[in-house]
């Protein structure tokens, strides 16, 4: 009853001054920006909040939005002259990821007679959900492996690889890269994380830049941390390896260069050194042959466990030509009273690259 008597009121007002009666909506703000929101945390809204600043009543005859993922609700009765009313947008986020941005059309009985309001945002993926994709975590820097098992690195060819990031945290990520190898480089894509956003840690690794050969294993750490904060010196890290065999591209071969190849024949495939006795250095020697037809090369001779050393007295065999591979058994380097390992001969053999000695011995 008030609000038709002040209608009422305004009405008589203009019919006795002479003034041009006429509504006029204004909005205090036309655009709004949810800036990021969780698609987890459901819908989102904001209350556009407008005042007839025209002499009549204003009449909001209807709102439409660009996209059903977006609600509107609004003043119905008629908002006399200088009162103020709202449009509540709702907007949903469920299935929308990345940046939005929507537009409202809202239609009064104004001159003009209708008004553009607009929302933004960014629906960022569910964190709940990243949680569960990625296997290990680094503070809030989640990934989906800790290793790159490369396989084959060939010589004279760059190999790629890349594992899957994300930032499961609240806030921005900018991972830092520590102790790197000299032949690997390593980067995140993107460099800095947003909130609930993905990426990867992508490497690359040149064997050309290193001087080895056969299987290979290397580390690098990652640091954790926040834009715009100091890293914490004594904050932990977590180390990334690499693994991969170095050899020869093979797999250009011709049939022609392979019926040619080098063929890698050992003297035997065990060597039992028995019962050693004492703390004396005790040698064995094996004789490795070249059975092929073009030289053979032994790039390299490699043991991981300390007691043992290795080495062939030729690098490089010609066809039907041999050398020896001395085998040398450290007790006092021995871990336990018994030894079993093997000793790797990395070759240009295409047929068998990297050929395995095994080694055993006792120790008294």
């Amino acid at each position: 009853m008030k609000t038709i008597r002040a209608i009422y009121v305004w009405l008589l007002a203009l019919t006795t001054t002479g003034v041009v009666a006429q509504p006029a909506i204004t909005f205090d703000e036309k655009r709004h920006d949810f800036g990021a929101i969780e698609e987890v945390d459901g819908n989102v809204t904001h209350d556009f909040t407008f005042t007839n600043t025209g002499n009549e009543p204003l009449i909001i005859s209807n709102v439409r939005t660009s996209c059903g993922c977006t609600a509107p609700e609004y003043s119905q009765e008629p908002i006399a002259p200088d009162s103020t009313g709202i449009v509540r947008i709702t907007f949903n986020p469920t299935g929308r990821p990345g940046k939005f941005s929507k537009s409202i059309y809202v239609h009064t009985n104004t001159d003009p007679e209708r008004t553009i309001l607009r929302i933004m945002g960014e629906v960022v993926r569910t964190i709940k959900r990243l949680d569960t994709q990625y296997a290990y975590r680094i503070g809030d820097l989640a990934l989906k492996s800790l290793h790159f098992p490369l396989k084959k690195i060939v010589k004279g060819r760059i190999t790629t690889d890349s594992i899957e990031v994300a930032n499961v945290g609240r806030e921005s990520l900018m991972p830092q890269i520590e102790n790197l190898p000299a032949h690997i480089t390593a980067e995140f894509i993107p460099a800095i994380l947003d909130r609930g956003q993905s990426g990867i840690l992508k490497i690359t690794y040149n064997p050309d830049a290193i001087d080895d050969w056969g299987y290979r294993r290397d580390e690098f750490n990652i640091e954790k941390g926040s834009v715009g904060i100091t890293p914490d010196t004594e904050a932990q890290y977590n180390t990334i390896t690499i693994s991969g065999v170095l050899q020869e591209d093979f797999d250009s071969y011709t049939d022609e260069q392979r019926e040619k190849a080098p063929i890698l024949v050992v003297g035997s495939r065990e060597v039992n050194f028995k019962v050693i006795k004492g703390t004396q250095k005790v040698q064995r020697q094996l004789y490795v042959v070249n059975a092929g037809f073009t030289p053979l090369e032994i790039h390299k001779v490699r043991c991981e466990n300390s007691a043992i050393k290795a080495h062939v007295k030729k690098g490089k065999i010609k066809p039907g030509q041999s050398t020896l591979l001395v085998i040398e058994v450290d007790p006092m380097r021995a871990r336990s009273n018994t030894l079993t390992n093997e000793i790797y001969l990395v070759s240009n053999d295409p047929s068998n690259s990297s050929q395995a000695v095994r080694i055993t011995a006792e120790f008294q």
